[in-house]
């Protein structure tokens, strides 16, 4: 079972990790799962590409890409913070 985001003893990286496990769980996956955490993780990794391509553009600045990229960057760490079941 995904820890509870709600969970005042969680840090924000735990909550994150919860709330992306209970989505995932929603469609029968889990981040626990090596295959499914690597799909995740290379997903991501083109995300982070697209906003430096955004920024790049200009259809972002430095500061809005730095924090979605931060953003971004806390998602990767989500499979690392679940324990597997």
């Amino acid at each position: 079972m995904p820890p509870k985001p709600e969970d005042p003893n969680l840090s924000p990286q735990q909550k994150l990790a919860g709330s992306l496990e209970r989505l995932f769980a929603d469609h029968g996956r889990t981040l626990t799962d090596e295959t499914t955490a690597q799909d995740f993780l290379i997903t991501l990794t083109y995300v982070r590409r697209m906003l430096e391509g955004a920024g790049h553009q200009g259809v972002i600045d430095e500061e809005q890409h730095q924090d979605l990229d931060a953003m971004v960057q806390g998602m990767m760490a989500a499979p690392g913070l679940l324990a597997p079941e």
